[in-house]
């Protein structure tokens, strides 16, 4: 038989409080404030140079219905002219010079134009999809401006999932509470692999292609250590 005073101990042992440490990582899908529409648009002439001042041309009066319509330039997508022939086939049978007629070169730019609303980066692609030698073949590209009210909801939500886990643990142990101690976001490899683990079981897409929706899925992943007490 253990002595009185190892009995007493391991039972005050088995009632002292233990400590969990929980990782959560929480979601909210925040409406996107920015939509950026990709553009192509190509012009010719009879020389580079005058396709490039066709392209010029073509490319201001663009930009104005877009403004007019809310999509304006994005700055930092300034785009690269190049040149390039253009065949042009005539369409003559009878004649005998028939497959190439004419050859021209031809200038294209690549640019990006952003509005605040879903509606308005509609309204571009549909001036786009009008415009001879412009297209739009990707659908926008949605974000927010500002992530930091979104990634506070995020954060609740992180909070909230610890807790029912941190309770879970309570509940499991026979303890009554679990009390907060500590709260943290350092991204050690538990908080890697559980924030890794919640993106991929939203598949494959939501981890590696960009947002195109009219919400932005925003993640955020906190460790919150508790202390379990109150054996019951």
């Amino acid at each position: 038989m253990a002595p009185i005073w190892l009995a007493l101990a391991l039972a005050g042992a088995s009632n002292a409080p233990v400590t969990v440490e929980v990782v959560a990582v929480g979601h909210v899908d925040a409406p996107a404030t920015k939509f950026v529409l990709a553009i192509d648009l190509t012009a010719s002439g009879a020389s580079d140079d005058k396709a490039k001042e066709a392209l010029a041309k073509k490319k201001a009066a663009l930009v104005q219905q877009l403004s007019a319509a809310g999509a304006t330039l994005v700055p930092e997508e300034p785009g690269t002219v190049k040149t390039a022939p253009v065949k042009l086939e005539a369409f003559d049978v009878g004649d005998d010079k028939s497959k190439t007629e004419d050859e021209k070169p031809s200038a294209s730019e690549s640019f990006s134009v952003q509005a605040p609303t879903r509606a308005a980066i509609t309204a571009a692609q549909g001036i786009v999809g009008k415009t001879e030698g412009a297209s739009a073949d990707q659908p926008p590209l949605s974000s927010i401006g500002d992530t930091a009210v979104a990634a506070r909801a995020a954060k609740r939500d992180a909070i909230a999932k610890a807790r029912l886990d941190a309770q879970n643990y309570a509940d499991s142990l026979g303890y009554s509470s679990a009390t907060v101690l500590s709260v943290s976001e350092r991204g050690d490899v538990g908080t890697i692999f559980s924030f890794a683990t919640s993106m991929a079981a939203r598949g494959p897409k939501s981890m590696f292609e960009p947002s195109r929706g009219d919400t932005v899925p925003i993640d955020v992943a906190v460790t919150v250590t508790f202390r379990l007490d109150g054996k019951k």
